[in-house]
């Protein structure tokens, strides 16, 4: 039997069987007798090494994905015999395995790195951890500074989500490319309201969800519950009652979520929360009418202080006016209302010429004055006044003064003077 490979697809078949294995041609390169001549040693990653037939992949014993690709079978290293020959021979040697070294010829050896990667990077032999939380040369740490917890050489390692808080992971840097899982972690921190969980991301993903009420949950001897297992979806959204988890009796009860199976990049939300799923209008109606007499007791309060303000403001105004009532000028006057022969005797001077006004008050400019005098009212034939009416009225008016004459305005002026200041003299009623 004679057997060819193909190149383009990377498969060994026989000769005779060609027409059945490729009924299209979908073989586009292939040999029979010996493979061409490959460079082996200028790939510099395994998988790079194992696409070419000719090529295996020779482990370093370090086991972080470092070591070299040689020319070989599945057996092992291969080597040229003699300076022109074209005949190949094992060679153990070139991939010693009593040092430590492994030879890979259909399939990469795992990296060192805690079961967390399957990459490292080709010169450092740094592990590029698949898990986002964990890092370390060998995936051997959480990064608890960013709330992640768990031990990765047990394990995995879990982001700590609080209660009633939303949590956005946006893994879109550089440096997550290789990131393809993520797991969380969760508490209750009520006992009597159920658990609910809300996830979603911009791209598909497997979610699992666990429980369990052990120290050594997280672990690889630790026992975890199942509760939900999803594969390929964008958005899920659950309730955990209370009573069947029994969270009074379980106080560590914890839940697990596990996202992983995801492409990079992508955005992933994720809420825990606890709230009454029916309004307890006893709990309601204490708080409403409790704010509202609070309410309406700070406003009684306001408004007493307001109405204690303005009086206040109201009686300081009152005494201002009155003082500056009792501060103007003022003089005192007698008014002769009616003389008769038996009633001169009373007078304490002579009457002089006409009734005169008993007060005229300049204006500014001295154009105009307000004139002021006694008014006898209307009376009866007996000579009173009616029944619940006064006889007497004092009136004013605005005269002009602009027209009179200088001496007469003079002498007005001096005969109001004197008025002022001679109190004994009389006057007749107008």
């Amino acid at each position: 039997m004679e057997c060819m490979w193909c190149s383009s697809t990377k498969r060994c078949v026989d000769s005779n069987a060609y027409i059945i294995s490729f009924p299209y041609g979908q073989c586009l390169e292939w040999q029979t007798a010996t493979c061409s001549p490959q460079n082996c040693s200028g790939l510099r990653t395994c998988g790079q090494c194992l696409e070419q037939p000719g090529c295996g992949w020779c482990n370093d014993p370090s086991n972080t994905g470092r070591g070299h690709c040689i020319e070989g079978s599945s057996r092992g290293p291969m080597k040229l015999i003699g300076m022109h020959h074209s005949e190949m021979v094992l060679d153990t040697n070139l991939c010693p395995k009593e040092k430590n070294y492994e030879w890979s010829f259909i399939q990469c050896p795992a990296c060192t790195c805690s079961g967390h990667a399957n990459i490292c990077h080709l010169h450092t032999g740094k592990c590029f951890c698949t898990t986002k939380g964990i890092k370390g040369d060998q995936c051997q740490l959480c990064d608890s500074e960013n709330r992640y917890v768990g031990n990765p050489l047990r394990g995995t390692c879990y982001y700590s989500l609080l209660i009633d808080y939303q949590f956005t992971f946006s893994l879109l840097q550089e440096d997550d490319r290789h990131h393809t899982a993520i797991n969380f972690i969760a508490n209750p921190e009520q006992s009597n309201k159920n658990l609910d969980i809300s996830i979603n991301a911009s791209n598909n993903f497997n979610l699992n969800i666990t429980w369990s009420v052990g120290s050594t949950a997280g672990t690889i001897s630790g026992e975890e519950t199942s509760i939900v297992s999803k594969n390929n979806i964008k958005e899920y959204r659950d309730s955990f009652s209370y009573e069947k988890f029994n969270f009074r009796s379980n106080p560590n009860i914890t839940f697990y979520v596990y996202v992983s199976n995801f492409s990079w990049p992508i955005k992933i939300q994720i809420a825990f929360s606890q709230h009454n799923t029916i309004m307890d209008l006893v709990q309601f109606f204490v708080t409403f009418f409790s704010c509202f007499l609070s309410l309406l007791l700070v406003a009684a309060v306001v408004w007493k202080i307001k109405q204690t303000c303005w009086a206040s403001r109201r009686r300081e105004q009152l005494l201002r006016e009155r003082q500056q009532m009792a501060s103007r000028p003022f003089a005192s006057v007698d008014v002769a209302l009616e003389v008769g022969a038996e009633q001169t005797e009373f007078l304490r001077g002579p009457l002089e010429g006409a009734p005169k006004p008993i007060a005229i008050e300049p204006c500014a400019g001295n154009r105009a004055a307000v004139l002021t005098v006694f008014l006898c009212l209307p009376r009866g034939s007996s000579g009173a006044p009616p029944p619940g009416q006064s006889g007497l009225a004092i009136a004013s008016a605005l005269i002009d003064i602009s027209q009179q004459k200088a001496s007469d305005s003079k002498d007005k002026t001096s005969g109001v003077r004197n008025r002022k200041h001679l109190s004994t003299r009389q006057g007749t009623c107008v």
